[in-house]
């Protein structure tokens, strides 16, 4: 493993009005079950965005633009993310349906192996399909993934654990009220590290997306934890991978990035300074840097990439 940190002009946040791409086409993808909602834009290689918890598919679409400059961008709601009816009463929400409902979706683009970005649960997700299907994968970035198991061994995970689980009081009392669009609210300030009532007061469309989205969460709570996790199951895992931490995240965020990154059997990883968990909402431009000099990089390992020194 290889860690640089990122050194990177100021970002166009896309909160704060980066222009959205006005081409993008949407689509329905068939799996088991369910149709998943995708936009896409551009031509080529796909690059396939896969979002976290209390969000869906349109969290991505500001990246449209330049990254279909470079390839064919495609996003897509997990199921029961968005606001699409939902094909059972929750019942089927779990980790396994996801990761199936990846793989699928890769299958059924029928476009071969598929660069992949995540963010947070995704990332969790890609990892164990990773695992079952690395075909599939031409590359995967992953930003602070959310791969709780992997750090059941390490000293310091529960105490990590507890310091994020403090932040959620909240969000807890929001939810015991039946109030899901505000305990959406209150949980992406915990994971954000924002005070409490600042998502209110977040640029649109985001609070509306992440009130969209609260009605997951009392099934996303109720999910059991993901299968056991370690180090030998990765190190075999030769998909070339950049895992991106954000530099005033949470500390259990912080390793689960740095163990996934020094797991891995092909993997770097980068430091982004001045964002916590939300990095690809705060400086969307520089993920982008990170995605395109990361994807250079892995074409000719001789090139430097754009953002990532040799």
């Amino acid at each position: 493993m290889k860690i640089f940190t990122v050194v990177a002009a100021a970002a166009l946040p896309m909160a704060l009005g980066l222009s959205p791409a006005w081409s993008i086409e949407t689509g329905a993808m068939p799996v088991e079950g369910a149709e998943l909602s995708y936009i896409e834009q551009g031509e080529g290689g796909p690059i396939v965005f896969v979002h976290g918890a209390i969000s869906d598919a349109r969290v991505w679409e500001a990246y449209a633009d330049r990254i279909s400059a470079e390839g064919r961008f495609i996003a897509y709601t997990q199921r029961y993310f968005g606001t699409a009816d939902w094909p059972d009463n929750g019942a089927g929400f779990t980790r396994e349906t996801h990761i199936a409902d990846l793989i699928a979706f890769i299958e059924r683009l029928d476009a071969g192996p598929v660069d992949l970005v995540t963010w947070s649960y995704s990332g969790e997700i890609a990892t164990y399909a990773a695992l079952q299907r690395p075909e599939l994968f031409r590359s995967m970035v992953h930003f602070e993934p959310d791969v709780d198991r992997l750090i059941d061994d390490l000293p310091g995970a529960e105490a990590a654990r507890a310091q994020f689980g403090a932040t959620l009081g909240p969000m807890v009392a929001a939810l015991e009220a039946g109030e899901v669009e505000a305990a959406a609210l209150r949980i992406i300030e915990s994971v954000f590290r924002m005070p409490e009532g600042a998502a209110d007061n977040e640029a649109e469309p985001f609070p509306t997306y992440w009130k969209e989205n609260g009605r997951t969460l009392p099934v996303f709570g109720a999910m059991a934890r993901g299968e056991p996790l370690s180090c030998d199951d990765l190190a075999n895992l030769e998909v070339p991978t950049l895992v991106v931490l954000g530099g005033e995240t949470l500390v259990q965020w912080a390793m689960m990035s740095e163990r996934l990154a020094e797991c891995s059997g092909n993997a770097m990883l980068v430091r982004m300074e001045g964002v916590t968990h939300d990095g690809p909402y705060r400086r969307p431009d520089r993920l982008m840097d990170l995605i395109l000099g990361f994807r250079a990089l892995k074409e000719d390992p001789n090139s430097g990439g754009q953002e990532i020194p040799q």
